[in-house]
């Protein structure tokens, strides 16, 4: 059996259906959890008063606006419900407007990724130079958290935000349709009506748009490096990273089961919280556990995902492949 970029006869028909049923309790109960989080974290620093409780409600934040934006990955595959306005609208009221992204231009977007992987026409492709030492990644790093790398995230996340919608681009309202910009101008409008009332916009800057831009920013880089930088440019089983870390790094960095990403890429109609035992299934197969680039960790090891990049950018052969 070749496996490829489409593998055949890994999982029979059935098991892939029942692997694939969406279970809206599962994605109802997630995406309550975050916001549940995101809720606490932000009364802990405002009621504790302390300077000092700020930045670490940040990091906790940015956390749980990486879990959105996981989750609506998921909505784009439409893997949260399966009626697809119910989906649609769920994923851009609770997920993607709170981040000034569209589901819409996401799914858009990301669908090329999936189709021309880690080839020219793949949207996601990093050609950008990246660190070969610790303290290449230590600069590149900081430079997310800083702010200093802001304008290049921006330029980035602009394939499908909604800060074109807020510049008067009508080509963006198209592409999403009148009915959801309006959806979104309209939660906008809510938003800066209560803020007004309740006297919250500096809290909403420091414990929301602040750790969008600074905390975030880093988390995204740093996932995007692994899930396929260094990979086989062929976009096949070796084409895309899985990392089985610790419970500290999937909690900073991989969010509802996100670091399962080879899975997900060989079977995007599988949600995410059935990847883990997709994962466990696909390892089973010979050809896919012998080709697949696992690592153990993202920055930590010599089976980390930094160490494996650097060994590939160093590999003669990998260099070849690339160029």
């Amino acid at each position: 059996m070749a496996v490829g970029r489409q593998p055949d006869r890994l999982l029979g028909t059935e098991e892939l259906r029942r692997l694939s049923r969406r279970r809206p309790a599962r994605s109802v109960l997630a995406i309550a959890w975050q916001w549940a989080v995101i809720a606490a974290a932000q009364t802990a620093a405002v009621y504790w008063g302390h300077w000092y409780g700020y930045p670490l409600a940040m990091v906790v934040i940015a956390t749980r606006q990486h879990a959105l934006a996981v989750l609506m990955h998921d909505g784009a595959h439409r893997l949260l419900f399966a009626r697809r306005a119910l989906n649609d609208t769920v994923s851009d009221l609770l997920l993607a407007f709170p981040l000034f992204i569209s589901t819409t231009l996401y799914r858009r977007h990301h669908l090329d990724h999936h189709r021309y992987l880690n080839t020219e026409r793949d949207p996601d492709l990093d050609t950008a130079p990246l660190g070969n030492t610790a303290r290449d990644w230590l600069r590149l790093f900081a430079g997310d958290v800083t702010g200093v790398n802001l304008l290049k995230t921006v330029d980035t996340l602009d394939q499908f935000s909604l800060l074109p919608v807020l510049r008067g681009n009508r080509s963006v309202a198209r592409a999403m349709g009148r009915g959801r910009r309006n959806l979104f101008l309209a939660c906008l409008a809510v938003l800066a009506a209560v803020l007004t009332v309740t006297g919250g916009w500096l809290d909403y800057l420091l414990l929301w748009i602040l750790p969008s831009l600074t905390a975030l920013s880093m988390i995204l880089r740093l996932r995007a490096v692994a899930e396929h930088v260094g990979c086989d440019p062929d976009g096949g089983v070796g084409g895309t990273r899985t990392v089985l870390a610790g419970w500290f790094e999937r909690l900073l960095f991989s969010p509802c089961r996100i670091n399962y990403h080879l899975a997900h890429h060989l079977y995007p109609s599988v949600p995410f919280y059935n990847l883990g035992l997709l994962h466990r299934r696909l390892m089973t197969h010979p050809e896919v556990a012998g080709r697949a680039r696992i690592s153990r960790s993202y920055l930590f090891g010599p089976a980390s995902v930094l160490r494996d990049i650097a060994r590939a950018r160093r590999s003669p052969t990998s260099a070849a492949a690339q160029s």
